[in-house]
């Protein structure tokens, strides 16, 4: 595939921006319309978030062998830590039956990643190749996986290799294609990319660990903003009730079976916009079913980091993930701590 002409670097207020008003129109997806009409609900399983005692459970994977060479990421040692962790989570005895647990082969699955180049960090390709390879030897067809977020020119620049064909994994961007229908939720009111509305049965959330402005932190939960037309509409009060909100909304809820944040850098102050000066390598992933735990478990990592580096708590700095609470509150998943189950590999 020819390689596509760099475009500019796309700013927080142009993202911010990009949300006022812009919805269904119908480009960039090429033969995507057709295959929209009548889309199946794939069944599927039911994801297990709990442990044996009833508790959430977020495996925590790292590895001081997860970099090579010149700070190159270990491919063959991500796959082991991606294998072991899905396997955790579900209790499986081996990696095809742990995918297999969370999928069948009538899913069409969304792996949502987060890039925004140039304004932070971005998810890695190597993971989201990792898991398409694992989904394809667990018998998932190769067509049936789809790698997304908002814009082509984002995914291309984040180093993800485009392909809307009907070979090969498939990875492109909602570009303008919206629902033209505003669905309601608590106090959201949006359009649904027709990725995350219509083409995906079932979906896989590949997120950064990062701190931000206004949420405190941006972790599983928040990735979903970049599934919806108006994200700018959701920042006040620390976007208290708006991510949670937006992910009681079925379209999410319902077919979101796996979180698998990508923790091999991260950044602790000064988010969303990337400040090396805040960037560490945290060498590692955070794997669960409920996002809530898991979004809790990761903002302790960035709280704990922030201590050790002389900062203030999020709380303090006028920013806290309350959020989290009100997400427990509309039944989402586990906020409490002592109820969720960490396993660290």
């Amino acid at each position: 595939m020819a390689k596509k002409p760099e475009h500019p670097t796309t700013t927080r207020r142009d993202f911010l921006r990009a949300g006022l008003g812009l919805v269904a129109v119908s480009s960039g997806l090429g033969a995507l319309p057709d295959q929209l009409k009548g889309a199946p609900q794939a069944e599927g399983q039911k994801p297990n978030r709990a442990a044996a005692d009833g508790r959430a459970r977020v495996v925590i994977a790292r590895s001081d062998a997860l970099r090579g060479a010149e700070g190159r990421i270990n491919t063959d040692r991500l796959k082991q830590l991606v294998e072991q962790s899905v396997m955790r989570v579900t209790n499986a005895s081996d990696p095809r039956k742990a995918w297999q647990a969370l999928f069948s082969r009538k899913d069409t699955i969304g792996l949502k990643v987060n890039c925004l180049p140039g304004l932070g960090l971005s998810t890695h390709p190597e993971l989201t190749d990792i898991i398409a390879h694992q989904l394809i030897a667990a018998g998932i067809p190769e067509n049936q996986i789809i790698v997304w977020d908002r814009l082509d020119r984002e995914l291309h620049r984040a180093g993800f290799r485009l392909n809307r064909s009907k070979k090969g994994v498939r990875c492109f961007g909602t570009e303008m294609e919206y629902e033209k229908q505003i669905t309601l939720m608590g106090s959201v009111g949006s359009c649904f990319s027709v990725i995350q509305s219509r083409l995906c049965t079932t979906m896989i959330n590949v997120p950064v660990l990062k701190d931000h402005d206004l949420s405190g932190v941006s972790i599983s939960m928040k990735n979903f903003y970049g599934a919806i037309h108006n994200p700018n509409k959701y920042h006040d009060n620390s976007c208290d009730p708006y991510i949670a909100d937006l992910n009681a909304n079925p379209t999410i809820r319902n077919k979101l079976r796996l979180t698998v944040c990508d923790a091999i850098d991260a950044q602790y102050h000064g988010g969303p916009a990337l400040k090396p000066a805040f960037r560490w390598e945290y060498n590692g992933l955070l794997v669960g079913t409920d996002p809530v735990a898991l979004d809790r478990i990761g903002c302790d990592i960035i709280e704990k980091k922030r201590k050790a580096s002389g900062m203030k708590s999020l709380a303090a700095d006028g920013r806290p993930p309350k959020w989290l609470e009100t997400a427990a509150a509309r039944g989402l998943g586990e906020a409490r701590r002592e109820k969720i189950e960490v396993i660290s590999l």
